[in-house]
């Protein structure tokens, strides 16, 4: 099911300005782009006369706006065409400015309408927040919104006939009514970034660190990739600790390489609440993840050495170094052919998927600082080492059974590259 319309109502939703600012951008433009992240290529919005220009300015200075926006006063009549293909099932979407939730709710709703092809609304605390109807009732929608004088008339002209009604969690949906609830729709937002490959470390202990220091930094100017950057730096600060050796030196660098973990954290959380994605934030994450990983390694080594010396430390280290650069384009490849994978569905590309989720949490960190704290740093490096050179043949091995080298070079052939 495709949310093609979106009808946000601007209008009659309290004392609550449009342009307030939740999440790093303003409840305007979160709407609109919400909408769009569903899959709407039209967006109505029904706004004051007199609020039109500023919020207009708002949207078209933003270049992550594509939907066609369409503004209604009161009273406005529009006709709808819709774009339904053969064997494609359309919605629309009709919700107020200050709902504020992310686009997965959208398509659960949906999917909802979808099968039971009736008028789907969800509630928070008995209030209606979202509503989605099937895409031939969009010039109804469109009608009772314009000829009402608030949300909640608008809703009461709606709900005539077959409804279905769903209760939505307070943590995948809020509403912003003052600059109080603004805090609480934020925190929402924070909570309904899963992520599935998150370890139990990152579950119960970063993200309660990141989330607050993400409403922080969504305050400032700072981009994701820029967050990201940081963490790399105090990554790689964390792994000149480690060379300093002593007991000290290591257990300051675990605890950095902790912090850079947090804030590796923040750079996802703020590139999806402000809708800041990108390939090349993407490739960025991976390689300063990966610049991270090998300098604390090589900095365990020395600390190692440094300590005993230890005649096998730096060999260790080495091997287990050796052991990152061969698994970064494995794991690149597995990421690359991820789709072919889950079409494909095999045995292999199952296992496929557990590894790499094994090696994108970052519960490891957590392991690096107990054996700091511990003094027991070698029985890391040498659990690493070993986990290192299995973890890369056992992935070359099920990419090989799954056909995923051939889908590859496939690719290529077709982009010309080869």
């Amino acid at each position: 099911m495709v949310v093609e319309t979106a009808v946000i109502v601007a209008r009659g939703v309290g004392a609550v300005s449009p342009l307030t600012q939740a999440g790093g951008v303003s409840l305007l433009t979160r709407a609109v782009l919400t909408a769009q992240k569903a899959g709407a290529t039209t967006c109505y919005l029904l706004a004051e006369p007199h609020d039109m220009e500023a919020l207009q300015t708002e949207l078209r200075r933003d270049s992550r706006v594509t939907a066609q926006l369409v503004w209604m006063g009161p009273n406005t009549v529009v006709e709808t065409r819709g774009r339904e293909e053969p064997g494609q099932q359309l919605s629309c979407a009709l919700f107020p400015v200050n709902s504020v939730f992310r686009h997965p709710l959208l398509l659960a709703l949906a999917a909802r309408v979808a099968r039971s092809g009736s008028v789907v609304v969800a509630t928070t605390d008995g209030v209606p927040v979202v509503i989605v109807t099937p895409h031939a009732l969009t010039l109804t929608v469109l009608l009772a919104v314009a000829q009402g004088n608030s949300w909640e008339e608008s809703v009461a002209l709606l709900l005539q006939g077959g409804v279905h009604a769903v209760e939505v969690s307070a943590q995948l949906c809020a509403r912003v009514t003052d600059s109080r609830t603004v805090a609480r729709a934020e925190r929402a937002l924070l909570r309904s970034l899963e992520n599935a490959r998150d370890g139990i470390v990152d579950t119960y202990f970063n993200r309660k660190l990141s989330r607050p220091l993400s409403r922080w930094l969504l305050r400032t100017s700072l981009s994701p990739n820029q967050v990201t950057l940081l963490s790399c730096g105090v990554g790689l600060l964390g792994a000149l600790c480690f060379v300093l050796g002593g007991y000290w030196g290591p257990l300051v660098g675990a605890c950095l390489l902790q912090g850079a973990v947090v804030l590796d954290c923040c750079d996802g959380e703020i590139a999806r609440l402000k809708f800041l994605e990108s390939p090349l934030g993407e490739w960025l994450d991976i390689v300063c993840d990966t610049a991270v990983h090998l300098a604390v390694f090589v900095g365990i080594g020395v600390a190692v050495w440094r300590g005993g010396p230890s005649s096998h430390a730096l060999l260790l280290a080495g091997i287990l170094v050796l052991g990152g650069c061969l698994a970064f384009p494995l794991v690149t490849l597995a990421e690359k052919t991820e789709v072919a994978g889950e079409q494909r569905d095999g045995w292999e590309d199952r296992w496929i998927k557990k590894l790499l989720a094994a090696l994108t949490t970052r519960d490891f960190s957590v392991l690096i600082v107990a054996s700091a704290a511990l003094g027991k740093l070698e029985w890391f490096l040498w659990g690493a080492a070993i986990g290192a050179q299995v973890f890369w043949l056992s992935l070359a091995w099920l990419l090989f059974r799954a056909g995923r080298f051939v889908r590859l070079r496939h690719a290529w052939e077709k982009k010309g590259w080869g």
